[in-house]
């Protein structure tokens, strides 16, 4: 397909004002919990060439997966087209257009918010995540453009086994403690970790820094646009894992834990001060919406919107759409499960109707961060540019 096809194409949907993209799986060490509609039983996924599964959906995503046994582009969204296009491909062609000036100045070709289905067939191994600081001062070590600011919000599914989410550290822990534990195993490690029971329409704020043990429960999470992590296990299933997969960057784990945030993770307060409940904004005859990942968060937001009716939406920003319930349309574009798109900086500012069909439709708006407040980095860049 030449490129002026692809352009052609582009600008009808553009000008149409919404964007749709194929599903995009991605290969991880956990085992998946059989609820993405990839497999019949929990860790059907499992590929034993390369011992990894597909337990994440990652959703309009300008990211690549950092995984053993390199797949090209693993991770970035494509659009559903019969041309591949792939979403920073389209955001270099008509980035402007897409984002509009305001966004696309402080931006550039990037939408710079990660948004994944997570589906856990067993809790995700003990972790944290460097901070933004972190990996600009040591760019060698880390060759990530940010460091991880994440939140989730448990959906309405099976739990799954473990339903529990250990969050931070106890007070008092020091690094000489918690590198003891990581060598006596997962049983004393957690004796670390203060815990909570995933509650569905529930959430959570994790900063950077800050060590976490996410449970079996299906979650949405958004994220900043990153993979930089260190694991504070060693093994999983049984199994240990390659020094490159525990603490990529480093040659040690002694190295990497130099990053963890201890003040942060130690913090008494630290479960309620970083619970997420909805915040209703607008409720009318035919439906309600909420912030789920309120502004506050400063590098991405979200919002639920429940539809039963009939109800007008405009935003003040381009935005990812993900459809987690029940079918309807979208100014007049069918809507079902599933459905992934992203609504062009012109149309969410224009008034756009939602219509549920048959029941209740449950749809997830994710927003980018403020481009006021942005820093745009490369990788390898020495500074930021603020925006």
């Amino acid at each position: 397909m030449t490129e002026a096809k692809v352009l052609a194409t582009l600008d009808r949907l553009i000008e149409d004002g919404f964007l749709p993209f194929r599903p995009t799986y991605v290969r991880r060490f956990y085992p998946d919990g059989g609820r993405l509609g990839l497999a019949r039983r929990p860790g059907g996924t499992y590929m034993p060439r390369v011992r990894l599964w597909r337990p994440e959906r990652w959703i309009a995503s300008c990211v690549a997966a950092v995984n053993p046994h390199p797949v090209p582009n693993e991770g970035i969204s494509l659009l559903d087209l019969r041309e591949t296009l792939t979403w920073p491909e389209a955001l270099k062609l008509r980035g402007p257009q897409i984002l509009g000036p305001r966004h696309f100045a402080a931006y550039g070709p990037d939408f710079p918010v990660l948004t994944k289905l997570l589906d856990p067939g067993e809790p995700i191994l003990f972790h944290f995540h460097a901070r933004d600081e972190d990996v600009w001062r040591a760019p060698e070590r880390f060759r990530h453009r940010f460091g991880k600011d994440e939140a989730y919000y448990f959906l309405e599914a099976p739990k799954g086994p473990v339903p529990y989410t250990h969050v931070g550290l106890h007070p008092g822990t020091t690094r000489s403690s918690l590198l003891k534990a990581i060598a006596q195993g997962r049983e004393r490690l957690l004796e670390l970790s203060p815990a909570f029971y995933q509650r569905v329409g529930e959430g959570l704020f994790v900063p950077a820094g800050i060590p976490h043990r996410p449970g079996t429960a299906l979650t949405l999470e958004i994220q900043q646009p990153s993979d930089v992590y260190t694991l504070l296990e060693t093994a999983s299933g049984g199994k240990p894992l390659a020094p490159e997969q525990v603490h990529p960057g480093f040659r040690r784990l002694e190295e990497a834990i130099r990053y963890l945030d201890f003040e942060a993770a130690c913090r008494p307060d630290l479960l309620e001060r970083h619970r997420l409940t909805p915040e209703v904004t607008a409720r009318t005859r035919g439906g309600q919406e909420a912030w789920i990942f309120p502004l506050r968060l400063r590098k991405f937001s979200g919002k639920r919107l429940v539809v039963w009716g009939r109800f007008e939406s405009h935003e003040q920003a381009p935005h990812v759409v993900f459809v987690w319930r029940g079918r309807g349309r979208l100014a007049g574009r069918r809507l079902r499960p599933g459905a992934e798109l992203f609504v062009t900086a012109d149309r969410a500012t224009r008034p756009h109707l939602y219509e549920a069909v048959d029941g209740p439709l449950v749809v997830f708006k994710l927003f980018g961060p403020d481009p006021g407040t942005y820093v745009r980095k490369e990788v390898g860049q020495g500074k930021p540019r603020q925006s």
